[in-house]
């Protein structure tokens, strides 16, 4: 079975069942976000991106961010990323989607949780 035709099997019951997410949001393993020279814990993330806390700085929803990504078990191991800002709320909180991610990156994010 492809990628592409796991991850709709995926997602189809999901909008079935009035859930709009794409994918479907974990916490674990620990998703480490560097974005401008600063790391942040990812509160959860998916395929389809990430809600990241304790970002500071000017920030608007549709802005374009690149970065790096790693696994914090695999701090020397950094992905490179580009998402647009999605949602942006009080405290620093941040929901990205992954516009653009290392092939790889993404077979590990669907065996981690799939």
């Amino acid at each position: 079975m492809s990628f592409l035709s796991r991850l709709l099997d995926r997602i189809r019951p999901k909008f079935e069942e009035g859930d709009h997410r794409i994918a479907t949001r974990v916490n674990a393993p620990v998703l480490m976000v560097e974005m401008g020279g600063l790391q942040h814990r990812a509160r959860d993330w998916s395929v389809g991106g990430a809600c990241v806390s304790g970002f500071a700085g000017d920030i608007a929803v549709g802005d374009i961010l690149s970065g790096a990504m790693n696994w914090a078990s695999s701090p020397e191991r950094k992905l490179p990323f580009t998402a647009e800002v999605m949602r942006v709320e009080n405290g620093g909180v941040i929901a990205l989607r992954w516009l653009d991610l290392p092939l790889d990156i993404l077979h590990e994010m669907e065996n981690r949780y799939g």
